[in-house]
Parts: C-alpha cells; structure tokens; sequence
C-alpha cells in the first residue's frame, strides 16, 4: 500500500467509524466493490455482543467514491483485490486487508 492509499484508508476509517450510532467495542468492515456499486457488512462489537444490523449514519456515495479510487490505485498496480476488510478495535490499531 503506498501513501496515497493510506491516507485514503485514513478516511473511510474516519467516516464508518464516526457513523457507527451506538459505539462500539470494535467493528470489522467488508466491502466489494463494481463498478456504478458495492456490496458491504459492517460488523460491530458493543458490550460483548456482535450484531451485523447496527444502526449507522455515513454517506454510502462518499465511501463508494474512496473505496472505489483505493482499488483504481490496485488495479494500476496490478493488484486487483476482490475484497476491502478494515477492523478496529477501540484503543487498538485499525488493520485494513484485502482478499484477492
């Protein structure tokens, strides 16, 4: 990953971490992207129970457009990843990985 793919990591962290509604304990976010659409789960952790339909607030439009510039920097790189997994837990390192 080179720094411009940092800092755009950097940013969808700040913006599905800021929209998780209830907090959390820690979360893991998978995303597919396509072309015009992405396909996501967000996972999130709070007070020991995990649940795969917490209330969020993001805009999706504004996410799709980082996610979707991260894997034009992949594709021209030649690394075309199928999916984009982020998980954090609160106090802990963010760790971003890709499944290809």
């Amino acid at each position: 990953m080179v720094t411009e793919d940092l800092e755009l990591v950097k940013q969808i962290f700040s913006l599905v971490e800021s929209g998780i509604v209830s907090g959390y304990d820690a979360f893991r976010y998978e995303a597919e992207v396509f072309e015009g659409y992405m396909r996501e789960q967000l996972s999130v952790e709070n007070n020991g129970v995990e649940v795969t339909n917490a209330e969020r607030d993001f805009n999706g439009a504004i996410l799709y457009r980082l996610l979707r510039e991260l894997k034009n920097n992949a594709v021209k790189r030649g690394e075309d990843w199928a999916v984009f997994i982020m998980s954090c837990r609160r106090g802990g390192e963010v760790k971003a990985n890709f499944e290809y």
